[in-house]
């Protein structure tokens, strides 16, 4: 796990911002399919950044506004993730979707939308067993959720609070998190249309 979290904070590598959901304990396509309930996901095979942003576009193009969510993911050693395209602010960052952790899962998710003028990420959650554990925004000091119910988050938070410095560092240390950079940035991915 060499690559972290610290490549995602400056400057900003994905245009618009990014949707980061990781997982511990469930493999990256059963991650895909709880990310939106009641719903199949469509996978479309291995993608590179720049032909599946072309994908989304042309699933669009004849609709007045973009709607097509979809996501690439994977896994590095015991942890899978996703990173979501398209309009995925509505379908990803909804705060109330701690249920995608059941059955014994740790979820951990990044939000940044890069209209915001704040250093990324403005949100990070953690959940666990269908639990918030920690639900905060890294730059308001605007701590909500629970903290220290299924583990020390407590001292997390206290880490976060004195060094809003290196919140990535502090999260990739705190976790384990890491992302591949060159796999999501020029490699490829598998993908899924998880919202059209």
């Amino acid at each position: 796990m060499t690559d972290g979290l610290q490549w995602l904070e400056d400057p900003v590598p994905l245009p618009g911002g990014y949707c980061t959901i990781f997982a511990r304990g469930i493999d990256p396509e059963d991650l895909v399919r709880r990310l939106v309930p009641n719903a199949e996901p469509r996978f479309i095979g291995l993608r590179t950044h720049e032909a599946f942003e072309a994908d989304l576009f042309q699933i669009d193009r004849s609709k007045p506004v973009d709607t097509t969510v979809g996501v690439r993911y994977g896994s590095v050693g015991d942890l899978s993730f996703s990173i979501g395209y398209g309009p995925w602010q509505e379908t990803l960052s909804q705060f109330d979707t701690p249920e995608i952790s059941h059955g014994g899962t740790h979820t951990y998710e990044l939000y940044f939308m890069a209209e915001h003028p704040n250093v990324p990420p403005p949100h990070f959650r953690y959940n666990h067993d269908g639990v918030y554990e920690v639900m905060c925004d890294l730059n308001n000091d605007d701590w909500v959720g629970v903290v220290n119910v299924l583990g020390n988050n407590a001292e997390l938070v206290a880490a976060l609070e004195a060094d809003k410095r290196r919140p990535m560092e502090i999260l990739e240390q705190r976790f384990g998190l890491t992302l591949p950079k060159e796999a999501i940035l020029t490699g490829t991915l598998p993908a899924a249309i998880i919202k059209t």
